[in-house]
């Protein structure tokens, strides 16, 4: 019996042995970084328009920043550049957006509230006109 139909019955066809399929090769892990350092880019550049929570673009930014900076120290190239660069631009648009929507949001408040006030006088004079 030969060595290589141990498991095969008595008089059934040799079967070939076949090598497993190459393993394909994984993407390095500092270019997949790259590539959601400038996801995180993006995506932070987006939240600019969206008045009051432009701070998650903010946090999200601050995110892009760490994993730009993780992928070039681990060798990654133009993606890596490109998330840190669109991070810290969208970083400093999303501080700036969000605290210009707080500081009109405040100014519309101080108005309408020093027109609430006369408004109230002049229901209140108003009122004792009727009476």
């Amino acid at each position: 019996m030969d060595e290589n139909n141990i498991n095969q019955p008595e008089g059934a066809p040799v079967q070939p042995q076949y090598a497993p399929p190459p393993i394909a090769p994984q993407p390095e892990s500092g270019k997949a970084l790259g590539i959601a350092s400038l996801v995180c880019g993006i995506v932070s550049l987006v939240f600019i328009i969206l008045p009051f929570i432009g701070f998650i673009g903010s946090i999200i930014a601050v995110v892009g920043i760490i994993l730009g900076i993780i992928a070039k120290k681990q060798g990654a190239g133009g993606a890596a550049t490109a998330g840190m660069v669109m991070s810290i631009i969208g970083l400093a648009l999303c501080t700036i957006f969000y605290i210009a929507c707080i500081a009109c949001a405040n100014a519309v408040a101080k108005e309408l509230g020093n027109n609430t006030s006369s408004f109230a006088d002049e229901m209140s004079r108003l009122l004792e006109g009727l009476q």
